[in-house]
């Protein structure tokens, strides 16, 4: 669950005007390049732009056609970035540790850690985190060079409406939760959304026309195959230790023998071995068992 010492992001989508300067300045203030071939960002009948996150663009705005009412029109924003999941499933799948949390509550992702293996893109129930140019993953990391000299983060400095604020999560779970109640006669779908979900969100939503008109799921949840992966290491320690345990059972007693470690033995001296204390004559013929006596017999007959 999130902690009381933790901080958030506060995203309004009834002041949100779809500028995009935060996705702006989120790419100049982490230096992320932009295309500049237009095919790479085609004209996909939307506002947005690009329509879908990458290695290199960690914060975008959406941008959808919603129906309030029966014959009206309106727009339902979103703000398509890192959650920063106070229960972070890329945290608890990240095998070499690179996604982690920070204290003030935020999921980064340390780039020298990451060995590109993608658990994180696969575990995360809003797609968040992208492979970038290198091969290891890439997503908003709450810009806490920023946070570090007492600075908001970067899209929220730049926002010309309000639509974006800054500070304890306990304050922006507040200041949301006023502010959904204040549009409540315009927007009767009004929710705030990140309180609870997946333990608390970093970002805290205000949504107009409700969590899944503004491209957010409705009740989050990490994939299946994650929480399986998660036991698969356990398991695994299971299976090696139970294989040790045959292999020193085999090399202690020899498996499926009927006698005990001690019975042969060999004297390096005199060049004889004993069995039971009784020496070995090596010039003895070898004594066949009944099964085989019974073979030969049989062999000698069709002669």
């Amino acid at each position: 669950m999130a902690m009381a010492n933790e901080i958030a992001i506060l995203f309004d989508a009834s002041k949100c005007s779809g500028c995009k300067g935060c996705q702006v300045n989120c790419k100049q203030w982490n230096q992320l390049p932009a295309p500049l071939d237009y095919s790479k960002t085609p004209f996909s009948g939307s506002l947005e732009n690009p329509i879908q996150n990458d290695g290199d663009t960690w914060l975008r705005i959406r941008i959808a056609d919603v129906e309030p009412s029966p014959g009206t029109v309106g727009i339902a924003m979103g703000r398509d970035a890192c959650k920063h999941c106070a229960e972070a499933p890329c945290v608890s799948i990240c095998p070499s540790g690179a996604c982690h949390k920070e204290d003030n509550g935020s999921t980064v992702i340390d780039a020298g850690k990451c060995i590109g293996c993608k658990y994180c893109v696969a575990a995360c129930p809003f797609k968040v985190p992208h492979s970038g140019r290198d091969g290891k993953s890439k997503k908003c990391w709450l810009c806490q060079d920023r946070l570090q000299n007492d600075r908001a983060p970067a899209c929220v400095s730049t926002c010309p409406t309000g639509a974006l604020q800054f500070g304890s999560r306990d304050e922006m779970v507040t200041a949301a939760k006023e502010r959904a109640a204040a549009i409540k006669d315009r927007f009767p779908s009004a929710v705030v959304y990140g309180i609870d979900e997946m333990g608390g969100l970093g970002v805290i939503s205000v949504l107009p026309h409700g969590a899944e008109a503004h491209g957010e799921p409705k009740d989050p949840q990490v994939p299946l195959l994650t929480k399986v992966e998660r036991y698969i290491p356990p398991i695994m320690g299971i299976g090696a230790l139970g294989m040790l345990g045959v292999t020193l059972a085999s090399f202690m007693g020899g498996r499926g023998s009927s006698y005990d470690a001690d019975q042969y033995r060999f004297d390096p001296k005199t060049g004889v071995s004993y069995d039971n204390d009784k020496p070995m004559d090596p010039d003895a013929p070898v004594e066949r068992a009944a099964s085989d006596k019974k073979k030969a017999a049989s062999g000698k007959g069709e002669k």
